[in-house]
């Protein structure tokens, strides 16, 4: 009976040594993520780069916001990741709830200036909005916005 509990006893301990060793072998190992493509279509941002700081060195994501926009023959924008940023922005534009145009992943510094909407847009206001997705290079989620504005179509 006595040599019955021993071989038990060795038997609980080599399966939570087992457990332990397993659960120590899926958390500590380095998990091998690839980095996102940033786009190659992103142009390096040479407009206004005023400095967005938080108050007592708290650390964020700046995200520009404007009120309207205004597409005439050329679709202009001014669509872009501040520099001050450490994450990469994926932003879509939406027009009336749909979505318009898609960026590639942008990196902090780089932006947009000209964009082709998958569909014409007649002379009018719009109600629309840019959702932008804030991501680590290595594809984790981060926070996010939705920058809600007006935009103005001119006749050419």
């Amino acid at each position: 009976m006595k040599k019955k509990s021993i071989y038990i006893s060795i038997i609980v301990v080599l399966l939570l040594l087992l457990i332990g060793a397993a659960w120590y072998f899926l958390h500590n190992q380095s998990v091998d993520k690839s980095s996102l493509p940033t786009d190659s279509n992103a142009v390096e941002y040479e407009g206004d780069k005023p400095t967005n700081r938080l108050p007592n060195g708290q650390k964020g994501i700046a995200i520009p916001g404007f009120d309207t926009l205004v597409f005439s023959a050329n679709q202009r924008v001014n669509f872009f990741n501040p520099d001050s940023n450490d994450c990469l922005f994926l932003m879509t534009l939406y027009i009336d709830d749909k979505p318009l145009w898609k960026s590639g992943y942008c990196k902090p510094g780089t932006g947009y200036y000209d964009i082709e909407l998958s569909e014409p847009l007649k002379a009018g206001e719009y109600s629309t909005y840019l959702k932008v997705q804030c991501f680590k290079e290595d594809g984790t989620v981060l926070n996010g916005a939705k920058v809600e504005f007006d935009i103005t179509v001119q006749e050419v």
